[in-house]
């Protein structure tokens, strides 16, 4: 008689089949995940880059002197393109590069090829092709996630071998990068130690970059920034057609006005409708025509704006700048403005923001100067207000010129303000160092536009005696030209001065 196999009987056997089927793909599973978490991870260590960089800057209030050799290290690493991503300020005002690869105690001749100041990155380059050898580009990844995990890698202070330390995002806002001083732009808060030397250094979530370490908070316990990856993108969209623009700018100020019911009820703005309003403009720039005082910009490129300036990208509630910022010079910026009880749509081209006086730290700036009867004139800069001790050694009188130079139109000629920055002493020159800190408005009556002018209506001058007025003193200093070119040569050389001008 055929035994016959009742269903139990069957499905008893089944789900021990089934079980160690499971184990087997959860195995797999395990190991795959492994292999992947290994693949991309590996290669990371070897494409961090230690940069060892000597620089040298100018005196700006003495601009024929320099100042000491400096000597820093720093991180960056490997992109696409054989090239080094790193801080600016890793390699600002260098004189001479080097990096050394993970494990190696080669060091190889580099040099900066891109440099922007604004965004605070700089791409490196090594000729000789050995450096390449072994090493793995890392690739972009996107903004990340609030609370998600982070790695950061680089070589920070106190030791000489790679660092990796790990912490959390815990904010993404518009930050000041303190390497420009001024510039504020999106930036990704962590809690992973970022020290000196780091800067420069990926970090990574996933295998990708998100940014890049490049500053702390000196206030706060373990919190440190890193530039984002869609910042490092426009940097390198930027440099694509071998040059640097910087990042684009609409360049007005504005005020959140829109908040303020009395306010709203006068300029008729509808209940449904909200933006930023402008307060002032700035000249030489293309929104100066196109917009007015007290307009209401309402959307930006079809994002709308919020009375507080904010806009929603990338599912983020972010200010409405970031938007400008990502295009590159030469685009089309387009607002929906409301003015005069109706809602026009302006377009306007995006620039970067032209200043007289640039506001951002000078670095790669070797400084202008022309002595004439041992008085020392260079430009007004923000390296000149550094040079001499800073906002509070100002005079009133050039707090106000810095303040209003790149706002007031009837600066909006003038291509650099000459300063009297020394007085080499000499019989010539007794009793003028009052003189000294002041910006030279005309010479001989004719208006001053800029150094080179300066120079010129003083040795072009067919008077001897020169008049030189100066912004906010009614008091002209008068000196002998004849004097003056009589006596230029002793002087240069008892002060160990080369040459009497750099224009």
């Amino acid at each position: 008689m055929k035994k016959t196999k009742r269903p139990h009987e069957k499905s008893g056997i089944q789900p021990i089949k089934r079980y160690g089927t499971i184990l087997k793909l959860r195995g797999i599973l395990l190991v795959t995940l492994l292999l992947t978490s290994l693949s991309l991870f590996a290669g990371i260590e070897e494409s961090v880059i230690k940069i060892y960089c000597t620089s040298q800057t100018y005196v700006f209030n003495r601009p024929w002197k320099k100042t000491n050799i400096n000597a820093g290290i720093g991180s960056g690493f490997m992109i696409k393109g054989n090239r080094i991503l790193t801080n600016a300020h890793v390699v600002s005002n260098a004189r001479y590069i080097e990096v050394q690869k993970f494990l190696s105690s080669k060091k190889y001749i580099a040099k900066v090829k891109f440099i922007s100041h604004t965004s605070d990155l700089a791409i490196l380059t090594v000729e000789n092709k050995e450096f390449y050898k072994g090493l793995v580009p890392l690739e972009l990844g996107k903004l990340p996630e609030l609370n998600s995990e982070v790695t950061t890698y680089g070589y920070p202070m106190g030791g000489v071998q790679l660092s990796v330390t790990r912490g959390v995002v815990s904010r993404i806002e518009m930050t000041t990068y303190a390497h420009s001083g001024v510039d504020q732009h999106l930036a990704i808060q962590t809690d992973a130690a970022i020290n000196p030397g780091n800067s420069g250094g990926p970090v990574i979530q996933n295998g990708k970059v998100l940014g890049v370490a490049f500053q702390g908070l000196k206030q706060g316990d373990n919190l440190g920034y890193m530039i984002p990856s869609v910042v490092v993108k426009q940097f390198l969209d930027d440099t694509s057609n071998g040059k640097v623009d910087g990042f684009s700018e609409i360049a007005i100020q504005y005020a959140e006005f829109c908040q303020n019911p009395t306010f709203r009820k006068l300029i008729k703005l509808p209940d449904n409708m909200s933006g930023i309003v402008v307060t002032s403009l700035y000249p030489n720039m293309p929104a100066y025509k196109k917009l007015k005082p007290v307009d209401v910009i309402t959307s930006i490129n079809d994002h709308k704006i919020t009375n507080d300036g904010f806009v929603f990208l990338d599912g983020r509630k972010i200010n409405f700048v970031e938007i400008i910022e990502r295009m590159q010079v030469g685009k089309n910026i387009h607002l929906d403005v409301w003015r005069d009880g109706k809602l026009k749509k302006i377009t306007i081209k995006a620039e970067t923001w032209k200043m007289i006086i640039p506001t951002i730290n000078p670095y790669e700036v070797v400084p202008k100067y022309y002595i004439f009867g041992g008085l020392a004139f260079t430009t007004f800069s923000k390296g000149y207000v550094g040079a001499v001790g800073g906002w509070k050694n100002l005079p009133l009188v050039l707090k106000k010129l810095f303040l209003d130079a790149n706002i007031d139109k009837k600066y909006s000629k003038i291509k650099e303000f000459p300063v009297l920055t020394q007085r080499l002493p000499n019989p010539i020159n007794v009793n003028m160092e009052q003189y000294v800190g002041q910006v030279v408005e005309s010479v001989n009556g004719k208006k001053i536009y800029s150094l080179r002018d300066l120079k010129n209506e003083l040795v072009l001058s067919k008077q001897d005696l020169v008049e030189i007025n100066f912004l906010g003193n009614d008091v002209p200093l008068i000196m002998s030209k004849k004097d003056a070119f009589k006596e230029s040569e002793a002087i240069l050389e008892k002060y160990h001065i080369n040459s009497n001008e750099r224009l």
